[in-house]
């Protein structure tokens, strides 16, 4: 049976009662009434760092995959995206208006993108995805770039792509074709034009985001794979920023 929600660490004087409930009912809303025997953890230490869990690990020795965040603005996509580059192990190239970036990652912009850059066998992070693409302007070279690369990254290009994004429907349909999905505080602003699959998990989630302050919501995200779907922590990437 995949993994159920943990204890959220550093909740403070958050009622445990309360907290137990609102992760049960997620629990439920994610997974049926068919539950495990085992009681829902408060220990903060019961909530796995994401390059602990073994779908993060695999995407590691993948030749190539697709990863997507989708959350608000300084709700901790960026650094969650740099964890996975990290983990992944691969050269690591970043499209994005943020710095600073890690020591390790090289910035480049849409117009660098080519066939032999980024190379095989390494990371692509594309942040605020709509921004750079121009999703809504379907005649956009941009847009044909990165829909170029998509059914190419898993096995010609061997590439792990990273896209983030604000809202689901700010983005096309086949960014969603992930391999995993993280889930980031969405956009209130933004809630009632989600896609409506993202819709009904965020409708699952909120109570657990909303359990958190805003710091502990920058460091946990909601995972979402074939084999996992629950809370997850992200440590800051270890080699840091420059």
């Amino acid at each position: 049976m995949d993994e159920d929600f943990r204890e959220i660490p550093g909740l403070g004087d958050f009622n445990l009662n309360l907290n137990n409930l609102v992760l049960g009912l997620a629990h439920r809303f994610l997974f049926g009434e068919q539950q495990d025997d085992r009681p829902v953890q408060s220990s903060p230490d019961e909530v796995p760092e994401v390059g602990s869990l073994a779908p993060v690990i695999k995407m590691k020795y993948k030749s190539g995959a697709v990863t997507m965040i989708i959350g608000r603005r300084e709700s901790g996509k960026t650094v969650l995206a740099y964890r996975l580059a990290e983990i992944f192990g691969k050269p690591t190239f970043a499209i994005s208006k943020e710095a600073p970036v890690p020591s390790w990652s090289q910035k480049i912009t849409m117009a660098d993108i080519a066939d032999d850059m980024p190379p095989r066998k390494s990371t692509l992070f594309i942040d605020d995805l709509p921004l750079e693409m121009s999703s809504h302007n379907y005649h956009s070279t941009d847009v044909r770039t990165v829909e170029d690369l998509i059914p190419v990254c898993r096995h010609k290009r061997k590439l792990h792509l990273i896209f983030a994004a604000q809202v689901s429907a700010m983005v096309d349909k086949f960014t969603l074709d992930a391999d995993i999905v993280f889930l980031k505080p969405p956009n209130m602003m933004f809630q009632d034009i989600e896609r409506p699959a993202v819709a009904r998990w965020y409708k699952q989630v909120l109570p657990i985001f909303d359990s958190m302050t805003e710091e502990e919501q920058k460091r946990h995200a909601v995972m979402l794979s074939q084999s996992y779907r629950g809370l997850v922590r992200i440590d800051m990437p270890t080699m840091g920023m420059s």
